[in-house]
């Protein structure tokens, strides 16, 4: 959390020093009120004192003073996205990156110091567009007209004199560049601000600047340097000087800064020459002069801001300060009787009650309320269905055939049947839910499709084969459209016509024998079944596909068996062990269904 203007926060505190003056007057006004009518408790005047209603009174003002102070601090946390409109002007950045702004003549050095200006500059041009170009041997366009100051500022703090790999100093082409960035409109919104040392190996600056003034752009000139200069140096990878800049002679080169050309290029656009000569420059009168530029409007953008949150402590001091206005000052007491004739006896009238007295009903009440949440059955977030299906998921087979039983018994039969005989299958009573099954199977519905399917998968299981594909068949004449019914029915099919051809007395060499739990060659056991909650009846598993069996060897052999015959074979098991795992008959289907 921050606070938009945390001084406020300084008044919490003067709460202790309130607290303490407030108790002290609570305790002269209590000592007053004795030294006026006694320490006799019975008096009328002590009967109506409330000293903790006092103190809550101060409590409350207390607080709602804190909840004051703290919105006033301007509470904020989490953000949100404003339209904000923009107005300024255009400004392109200009800075000079060659080998001679690592000089040290200004310290650290004379491109740490035009960076830091120029981060300077950035922060004190919200609202308006800034350009950025870099320039050494070549000039290029880091970042274009755009409003996004935190992009500008990246550009900026990654400038150094390795980010323009051609050697030397084109002060004209870095100008030229500028001059296109800044788009055709109001010239007196626009501006350019050049931080260089003045040195132009290729004396086309002034010729530049004539292509500016003509539209009337004016360049801000930032010498940075001194003219008496100091040797360039060669720096490392890690920004170590590990020897000097030399010419054609050998000699050390000294770049110096050249305020004459600066000059000249700000008077001719009608600008203005200032000198960074020292850390700092003349940074504030190069501030006033951008901030004498035209401004106007330059759109709207989304900005991310915090949010204030000052309302709702507003909100809360406004509550306590309500509560303490409506709570009773005083203890009311009831008039007293009237006095009555000696003869007649006075008249018994109802006590007005005291303080507390109020909670008596609710006291009598609350033994009642009690017994009567106890005396009521449990609740249930979810319907025997629901149930029903989370304990088939967990496997609990026992449980979930309660729970689908008593489904049936609440009158919904026919989705609940289905998903009770699948259970009472797996729980081993298969005869009784293969004939519930085929009892449901005759209707021709959604419950009726998932029972034949189930019943077909589950003769399958079993290995009986010709029930199981009347079964099958049966249910795609239903839904010609049902893949998983079309899939287990060729499975079947395909099984049995692989029984018919299988040879009487196959090779022991084969080692290919069939598992008869499974159906396949090798041991690929069937998986449980595993059924969706609230479906119209779960389905098991189906028998594994025997599509991909190896081809027929000719029937029994006699004799001894030629090389071909034997690698024949041992390719044909070799193929089937490795598309075992593949070939799976699918499961139970997940059919959504409504809780009829």
């Amino acid at each position: 959390m921050n606070f938009g203007d945390a001084r406020w926060l300084w008044g919490l505190l003067a709460l202790p020093l309130l607290a303490a003056l407030e108790w002290r007057t609570l305790r002269a006004a209590h000592a007053a009120l004795v030294r006026l009518v006694g320490p006799r408790a019975d008096n009328v005047l002590l009967g109506q004192w409330r000293p903790l209603a006092r103190a809550l009174g101060v409590a409350l003002r207390l607080a709602a003073l804190a909840a004051l102070l703290i919105g006033a601090a301007d509470p904020q946390w989490g953000r949100e996205l404003v339209r904000r409109g923009a107005t300024g002007s255009d400004v392109v950045m200009v800075i000079d990156v060659s080998a001679s702004m690592d000089t040290r003549d200004v310290a650290p050095s004379r491109i740490e110091e035009a960076r830091r200006e120029a981060l300077a500059v950035l922060d004190r041009l919200e609202g308006s567009r800034v350009g950025i170009v870099a320039f050494a041997g070549d000039a290029v366009r880091l970042c274009p007209l755009t409003l996004d100051r935190d992009a500008a500022r990246l550009t900026l703090e990654g400038l150094g004199s390795t980010s323009v790999s051609t050697p030397g100093t084109d002060l004209g082409r870095a100008l030229h560049l500028a001059a296109h960035l800044m788009p055709a409109g109001r010239r007196e919104e626009q501006a350019v601000v050049l931080w260089t040392d003045g040195e132009d190996l290729e004396r086309g600056g002034l010729a530049a600047t004539d292509e500016l003034a003509h539209p009337g752009v004016r360049v801000f000139a930032v010498g940075v340097g001194t003219p008496a200069g100091d040797i360039v140096p060669v720096l490392d990878d890690a920004g170590r000087a590990v020897d000097v800049k030399r010419d054609e002679t050998g000699g050390p080169v000294r770049s110096r800064l050249d305020e004459n050309l600066l000059r000249t290029i700000a008077s001719r656009t009608g600008g203005a020459y200032f000198s960074a000569s020292r850390p700092g420059g003349e940074l504030p009168r190069l501030l006033a002069a951008l901030s004498s530029l035209a401004r106007s409007g330059r759109g709207q953008r989304l900005v991310e801001r915090p949010v204030s949150q000052f309302p709702w402590f507003g909100l809360f001091a406004a509550l306590l300060i309500a509560i303490h206005r409506a709570r009773p000052r005083r203890r009311i007491e009831p008039a007293a009787a009237e006095e009555k004739p000696a003869s007649a006896p006075p008249a018994r009238r109802p006590r007005a009650p005291r303080a507390g007295s109020r909670a008596a009903p609710a006291a009598a009440a609350l033994p009642a309320l009690l017994l009567v949440l106890a005396a009521a059955p449990p609740a249930s977030g979810q319907s025997t269905w629901a149930r029903g299906d989370r304990a088939f998921k967990a496997a609990r087979w026992a449980e979930a055939e309660t729970l689908y039983a008593q489904r049936v018994r609440d009158g919904h039969p026919r989705g609940a049947e289905v998903n009770l005989a699948t259970t009472r299958a797996l729980l081993g009573n298969r005869e009784r839910a293969e004939k519930d099954l085929g009892t449901l199977a005759g209707e021709d519905d959604a419950a009726g499709r998932v029972a034949g399917y189930n019943l077909g998968t589950s003769l399958a299981e079993r290995r009986a084969d010709e029930d199981a594909l009347r079964e099958l068949r049966r249910t795609l004449e239903r839904d010609p459209h049902d893949r998983d019914a079309r899939w287990n029915y060729e499975v079947v099919l395909r099984r049995q016509i692989e029984q018919r051809r299988k040879p009487p007395n196959p090779s022991p060499q084969g080692g290919g024998q069939q598992n008869p739990q499974s159906g396949t060659s090798g041991g690929g056991g069937k998986q449980p079944p595993t059924p969706s909650p609230g479906k119209s009846g779960p389905e098991p598993q189906a028998p594994t596909n025997p599509a991909n069996a190896p081809p027929e060897t000719g029937g029994a052999t006699t004799g001894r068996m030629d090389r071909a015959q034997a690698d024949q074979i041992l390719n044909a098991l070799e193929q089937q062990s490795r598309l075992q795992g593949h070939h799976q008959t699918r499961v139970m289907r997940e059919r959504q269904g409504r809780d009829w």
